[in-house]
């Protein structure tokens, strides 16, 4: 009973922990939506904290400022320049300088930019406003981040058959487990047709001997009276 115990136990761990892989991966985080104002060379930096092997990505949008206001769409001669940092090496260099992990250019106005961070840690990104053609100083910077988990596929394949391998050990057990049970209910069912059998058997035979001790007596006594009857008048005492 403690081994069929501790397989369920083990087939429903591996099976939650596969559910949980599966919605971790299939999953994106889409986290949540900025909008700053930004100055010429002006720099909006943002830290996010990954494990290993995970795909960050940021949507970037800038809308430079005229005489009419804010751009209403991106503003195509729009250009940044991205520079990714560990940030983990900032904090431990005691500095402004760290591992400089990208560098780019982005032009366009707007865009998606992605960096796979093959390490964990925190990553340090900062998008600096760079000059455009239509001589703009100041443009409101919009970003939109989300985070990928990406994992081993032979990793997740092997959690899949030892998932597989539980569950398949679990109903073995339990169909085996099953099948005693038929069995043990099918043997008392036999034993409780013999007793029933065997108590109706005893109650007839009960029946038939008391109802033949009830003739044998009385047979006996009928006997005895004749015999005496005879005995008292063969003597002439009657």
């Amino acid at each position: 009973q403690h081994y069929y115990i501790t397989n369920n136990l083990s087939a429903t761990m591996a099976t939650w922990q596969l559910v949980y892989w599966l919605m971790l991966s299939c999953l994106p985080n889409q986290v949540f939506t900025l909008y700053n104002k930004i100055m010429l060379y002006e720099k909006r930096c943002f830290t996010e904290d990954v494990p290993d092997n995970t795909m960050i990505s940021f949507k970037w949008a800038l809308h430079h400022y005229s005489t009419q206001g804010f751009d209403k769409d991106p503003t195509p001669e729009g250009n940044m320049r991205l520079t990714i940092t560990s940030a983990h090496s900032l904090k431990h260099s005691g500095g402004d300088t760290g591992i400089l992990r990208h560098e780019q250019q982005l032009t366009g106005g707007f865009g998606t930019v992605k960096y796979f961070a093959s390490d964990s840690g925190e990553y340090l990104w900062c998008f600096e406003m760079q000059p455009a053609a239509n001589g703009a100083q100041m443009g409101t910077f919009h970003m939109e981040p989300s985070i990928e988990y990406s994992e081993d596929e032979v990793e997740v394949y092997n959690e899949i058959v030892a998932t597989q391998d539980a569950i398949i050990r679990t109903l073995g057990n339990i169909m085996r487990r099953a099948r005693q049970i038929k069995s043990e209910q099918s043997y008392y069912k036999k034993r409780e047709q013999e007793f029933r059998e065997l108590s109706y058997l005893t109650s007839t035979r009960v029946i038939w001997y008391g109802a033949l001790t009830a003739l044998t007596v009385i047979t006996t006594g009928c006997f005895l009276m004749m015999n005496m009857k005879s005995f008292f008048l063969a003597k002439k005492l009657v």
